[in-house]
This record gives C-alpha cells, structure tokens and sequence, in this order.
C-alpha cells in the first residue's frame, strides 16, 4: 500500500490502523511526521500573519504623535506615572504601560493594538497577543524614534525570524506527539488483555496511526474555533488505539495430534 493510501485509511479505517502494527518503523515515523505537518499548518499560517500584521501595526503605531518615552537598560521609561491608552473608534488601539497594570484579559479586551510594556511590546490582533521583548530589537537603550528605525529594520529581516520560528515550533509540535505515542503505547500494553502476542512495538505503531485523525481535526479546531484541552487528543487517540486492538482477531490453535 502506498505512503498516501496509509494516511487516508488511517483516518477511519480500524482495519488498516490494526495492520500497521507491521508496517516498518522508518516509515511510521515520516507518517507522524507529515501528520503533524498539516495539523499545524493553520497555527504556522495564523502565526504568520499575525506577525506580520502587527509589525506593521506598531510601525504605524510609532508614527502618531504619542507621549515622549526611551528604554533605559531594557525597561520602558516616560515621564508620567499614569497609563496612556488611545482607544478610537475603527482605530487599533495605544497603550504605553510601563507598570504593566493592564492583566491579560484587560489587553485582550481591545482587540487591536498595539500595547508597550516594561519590558516588551505585545501586538494585539483579533484579542489574540504576541511579545516581542525590547531586546530582539537589538539595543538596551533607545528613544521612542530610533524605536521605530528599529522596527523598521525588524520588517527586513521578519520573513527570516518566521521561518525560524515555524521550524521550533513545528518541532516542538512532532515532539509532543512522539510523548503522546509512547505513553499512549505503554497504557494500551497494560490493557491488551488476552492478546499478549501484541507487543509495545506493535502498539507503538498502530498509535502512531491511531493519532492520524484526532491530530489534524482537533488542532484545526483548536487553532481556527475554540481552544481544545490536550487530553482530549490523547482520549480520542486511545479510543481508536483500542477499538483497532479489538478487531485484531486471535491467534487460532493448532490442533493437538491424537
């Protein structure tokens, strides 16, 4: 069977799961690889684009007739004690808040914007939030227009920091779903019951593929409509773990000679 005939069956098909459990350990491996590549394609695209909008976001933002301030030694500094916020209708919003008094459910409550920190810029896209600290800037210190020379140098070279960050979060993402396989192998070997000829390589490779569906269809949803707990993963994954167990029939006996 072909590389792309195992991944579609391997996404409703106990039958084809249950066989995996003979199918080569190098090609399991690119299985779950590849899985997790398009289970994480809305996130790395989302990641994206958010970036991107608020990069210019803030170089927009800087450009507005705010408040003097500088970064001393990497911390936000200006001269009034109180928070600034520019909140306009069909504008994003400005926050400078160098005490950090706004929590995380007050930022997100703005929806778009742009929010300086003590010690980072948070982007604010569609109550989502993303830090970029003062330092990946490149300097400690700064004034609020070599602020946004800097941003503008950040524009230049974003496309590289992406790609960096898609390839670590991407691997992160691979490794929790081989911590995934291997626990939920471990758990489906205490409970094989009666089929003892299933061994933990066995049962490792048909998690492998047992995880096909739960990982692409509930990290969509995780990413693109409402956040999904990682247990529901590893639930969903046992449950096809086990229902592919079940219809591996058993070993029939040899009849004893008379």
């Amino acid at each position: 069977m072909s590389f792309w005939k195992w991944l579609l069956k391997s996404f409703y098909d106990k039958r084809t799961i249950a066989y995996s459990r003979l199918r080569p350990i190098t090609s399991t491996i690119w299985h779950v690889l590849f899985v997790m590549l398009v289970a994480s394609i809305p996130f790395l695209i989302t990641m994206s684009l958010t970036a991107i909008s608020g990069v210019n976001q803030l170089k927009d933002t800087l450009q507005h007739d705010l408040p003097p301030f500088q970064l001393e030694g990497g911390t936000l500094q200006w001269e009034s004690d109180d928070v600034y916020l520019l909140d306009e209708p069909d504008e994003p919003a400005i926050l400078i808040d160098p005490n950090n008094t706004y929590s995380e459910e007050e930022l997100v409550q703005l929806t778009n914007g742009i929010a300086l920190q003590q010690n980072e810029i948070l982007l604010i896209n569609n109550g989502s939030l993303q830090a970029i600290p003062y330092t990946i800037l490149g300097v400690q210190e700064f004034s609020k227009e070599q602020l946004s020379d800097r941003v503008a140098d950040l524009q230049g070279f974003l496309p590289i920091l992406l790609g960096i960050g898609t390839v670590f979060m991407y691997s992160g993402l691979a490794g929790l779903a081989f911590l995934g396989i291997t626990v939920l192998a471990f758990i489906g070997l205490l409970l094989r019951g009666s089929k003892k000829f299933l061994e933990y390589r066995h049962l490792w490779l048909m998690t492998a593929h047992a995880m096909t569906l739960p990982a692409v269809f509930l990290y969509w949803i995780d990413t693109l409509f409402t956040d999904v707990p990682f247990s529901a993963f590893l639930i969903t994954t046992f449950a096809i773990l086990f229902f592919a167990m079940k219809s591996i029939p058993l070993p029939t006996r040899k009849a004893k000679a008379p």
